[in-house]
């Protein structure tokens, strides 16, 4: 099976980022979700936007967690708090340094 990734963009609403982060890394690390790889967030400095990266074993496990109910539910909590969101599956062309 081919590794895949979900990269997200989000605009996050002014003076929300850190409810939102706090709300995705709780999300993260309180559910072990059978096909998730681990994940990356970044921030920019201005606190408006926010990028998620999330590795899964394939495409068939990225399509079971995204239509799952839990997480349908942990969406709808972080509505509130997004302006916009664009997410997309890439599967990975290279890797070099360090990056894990």
């Amino acid at each position: 099976m081919t590794r895949v990734a979900t990269i997200g963009t989000f605009g996050i609403k002014s003076g929300r980022m850190d409810e939102f982060i706090s709300l995705q890394r709780e999300f993260a690390m309180s559910r072990c979700l059978a096909g998730l790889v681990g994940g990356r967030m970044y921030r920019n400095r201005e606190g408006t936007k926010a990028v998620l990266v999330s590795q899964f074993e394939s495409v068939e496990a990225q399509e079971a967690i995204m239509g799952s109910a839990e997480l349908r539910s942990h969406i709808e909590k972080l509505r509130e708090m997004v302006d916009s969101s664009s997410p997309d599956i890439y599967e990975e062309a290279y890797t070099y340094g360090e990056f894990k």
